[in-house]
């Protein structure tokens, strides 16, 4: 049983290191973005706590070309920056240090939400994330009247890449994916920010959602594998499910197709490319993987590890 373990073991990684380096030897498509959007996920995910107001500044300490973040609708119909439709008692307190009950966020306001400490408490997932003490969760708007005055001083324009968030297991209705696009859009509106803002988001709805309401605003189509088609990529087959993406990205309008990374092939890019869809592949965190998809021709890469999508791009020809 070890021996026959080892064996698989031993073919998967033989695999893995196969497809790493599936785009070396072809001639990268050319990109539909002047310059690779290098997008901070979740702010800064692996250096400070996530979708907080210190991640997206060492976002931009980074000089990343987007910021990306996270929303959900609050019980009082205001959009908060949060990754989850629950609260997190992983990565948020209560102000006096004890632990959180997970709550579903449709039945608490921003107010309340905002009572939390959502920074002392390091992400366990990422040993080199920086706890922030005291810090709280970020209205959207109060998210866009910090980045824009930090834009007035730095004289930097920045990029926004907005998810829709709603409950893993579909049960979000209709009416709540729309309002929760409008809510958005209406805010993005007021800050002047529709022209570099992009609404991305899996429940794919969100999408025509935007499309109908301002079409003006770019949206992105967010698309994950199963374990088994995960695999079926990583040892070089799956084309089906890359096609299958595609055509439905395409058929939804979507400007942006964003991929967990073992999507993405030159074939991948091209395909998307000749849709006059860019790819933006999530979420992506060694340099041996981000060299790769340059090397495939990516439009943008989106990673936890801004100091590392940094120093491992800006230096590529």
């Amino acid at each position: 049983m070890y021996k026959t373990q080892s064996f698989r073991i031993s073919l998967l990684l033989v695999c893995i290191a196969l497809y790493s380096t599936n785009c070396a030897t072809v001639e990268p498509p050319t990109r539909l973005r002047k310059e690779i959007d290098l997008q901070g996920h979740r702010g800064a995910r692996g250096l400070k706590p996530e979708n907080t107001w210190p991640a997206f500044e060492e976002a931009i300490k980074y000089k990343m070309v987007t910021l990306e973040l996270d929303t959900v609708l609050t019980k009082d119909k205001r959009v908060v920056i949060h990754h989850d439709s629950e609260t997190n008692p992983v990565i948020c307190q209560n102000a006096d240090g004890t632990e959180i009950k997970k709550t579903s966020l449709y039945e608490l306001t921003l107010a309340e939400l905002q009572t939390y400490d959502c920074g002392s408490k390091k992400n366990p997932n990422f040993p080199k994330q920086i706890p922030v003490p005291g810090t709280k969760l970020l209205s959207l708007e109060e998210f866009f009247e910090k980045a824009l005055a930090t834009e007035k001083k730095s004289k930097e324009i920045y990029e926004f890449n907005i998810e829709t968030k709603f409950p893993d297991d579909g049960s979000a209705p209709d009416s709540l994916v729309k309002e929760h696009t409008e809510k958005l859009i209406q805010i993005i509106e007021k800050y002047k920010v529709t022209e570099r803002s992009t609404i991305q988001s899996f429940d794919l709805r969100t999408l025509v959602v935007s499309k109908l309401k301002n079409p003006k605003i770019k949206t992105s189509a967010l698309f994950v594998p199963t374990y088994f088609q995960g695999f079926l990529m990583t040892i070089g087959l799956g084309n089906g499910y890359r096609e299958t993406i595609l055509n439905v990205a395409k058929d939804k309008k979507a400007d942006i197709i964003s991929p967990y990374f073992l999507y993405v092939t030159p074939r991948f890019v091209n395909e998307s490319h000749n849709k006059s869809m860019l790819v933006i592949p999530w979420t992506v965190n060694t340099e041996k993987e981000m060299t790769r998809l340059v090397n495939c021709g990516v439009d943008g890469i989106i990673s936890d590890y801004p100091d590392l999508l940094d120093s491992v791009v800006r230096k590529k020809p």
